[in-house]
């Protein structure tokens, strides 16, 4: 029996998108283990796990959304997953360079609108391939007052993050880019940036001439049926939209607001939805995808291909990225030599978060591996 005060709701389903046999009491066991035991950490309110495992998905929700509101999430919540957009980022370059619309070496300067001399170090230009890998030498954040506030985090962050965002402009952002300076030689150094993602969106939409949202409908979401998707939600996906909580604040966290392109950290999916993108990621004949999932850069235990962390471990080869606003993270676990993918999600955010959401997924790898 489990105890009340966690004010536990679970949801099971068992949504096959390939009818490949019924659904593993194994796995069923495992994600509800994992996610009850989630849930007794510090302020967490409430967390959805999904796996997809050999032409299945489960996926499950325990604990309240609203705090007091004993009301779990369900496959209807949309979530902001942070810079889990930037895969699906990946997928749209890797889709241009398969079709010939641009090239992983193009200097980036060709798609500006402006002259940016700094954009290079020692005549060595940051090219496409940079952005994709976080080598370009760009900063994490424009504007930079941004940089500041996850230092040292305070309980006002969000607040902070939303007044700085809603502030910005595209404007504002490339005329801060003509003060960057860049102290090495592009493609010698990863530096996480979101700057160089939100310059990837720029890119895209130079070469189809359309907004990054539609490009995401059009290139991406349809393909997939994804029907709960993108930055620029209806009304009615609205009242679905979670919101989170920063850290020990009871307050909810403002929802994300993009005044750049959202190309680094702008989209808002399902559960069910991301599993049908990372169950999509197991088809490796699939050109595109085997173009997205192509190591472009390596340094020591570091590997990047387009925005995917690649790993590899006893269970095989694996792609993962972590996401985050200032109310919601979430890490996707993708293994296609398992064809297993394991997604985790929670409304909550703080700097120990990603630990707990990676040593949860990692853990759900190792039990299930092998069924």
């Amino acid at each position: 029996m489990i105890s009340s005060k966690y004010f536990f709701v679970l949801f099971f389903c068992s949504s096959l998108l390939v009818m490949a046999q019924q659904p593993n009491a194994q796995v069923e066991t495992e994600i509800n283990k994992a996610g009850l035991k989630f849930l007794k950490n510090n302020n967490i309110n409430s967390v959805s796990i999904g796996v997809y495992k050999g032409g299945q998905v489960y996926t499950a929700h325990f604990g309240e959304l609203v705090k007091g509101s004993q009301k779990p999430p369900t496959d209807q919540t949309i979530y902001e997953v942070g810079s889990v957009t930037k895969p699906v980022t990946g997928y749209l370059v890797a889709k241009a360079v398969k079709e010939g619309n641009l090239s992983l070496e193009d200097d980036i300067r060709i798609y500006l609108k402006s002259d940016y001399p700094n954009l290079s170090f020692e005549g060595s230009p940051i090219t496409v391939k940079h952005l994709l890998t976080h080598t370009s030498g760009l900063p994490l954040f424009l504007p930079a007052a941004m940089n500041d506030l996850f230092t040292n985090p305070k309980a006002s962050v969000p607040q902070q993050y939303d007044k700085i965002d809603k502030a910005y402009s595209k404007k504002a952002f490339w005329e801060d880019l003509k003060e960057i300076k860049l102290s090495a030689k592009p493609g010698t150094q990863y530096n996480y940036s979101n700057t160089g993602a939100e310059i990837i969106g720029h890119i895209l939409e130079d070469i189809y001439k359309k907004d990054f949202d539609l490009l995401v409908q059009e290139q991406f979401a349809l393909s997939l049926a994804l029907t709960n998707t993108g930055m620029d939600l209806n009304s009615e996906q609205k009242s679905r939209l979670a919101q989170g909580y920063w850290a020990a604040n009871a307050q909810a966290s403002p929802n994300q607001f993009n005044s750049l392109w959202g190309s680094g950290s702008g989209l808002k999916m399902t559960l069910p939805d991301i599993l049908v993108f990372a169950q999509s990621q197991m088809k490796q004949d699939d050109p595109i995808i085997a173009e997205s999932q192509r190591v472009l850069f390596e340094q020591k235990t570091l590997k990047m291909s387009y925005f995917w962390r690649v790993w590899q471990d006893k269970y095989g080869t694996s792609f993962n990225h972590h996401g985050g606003t200032t109310g919601m993270q979430n890490w996707l676990f993708v293994y296609p030599d398992q064809d297993l993918a394991v997604s985790i999600i929670t409304n909550q955010s703080d700097p120990k978060t990603p630990q707990l959401l990676g040593k949860t997924a990692r853990k759900l790898v190792k039990e299930l591996s092998g069924i």
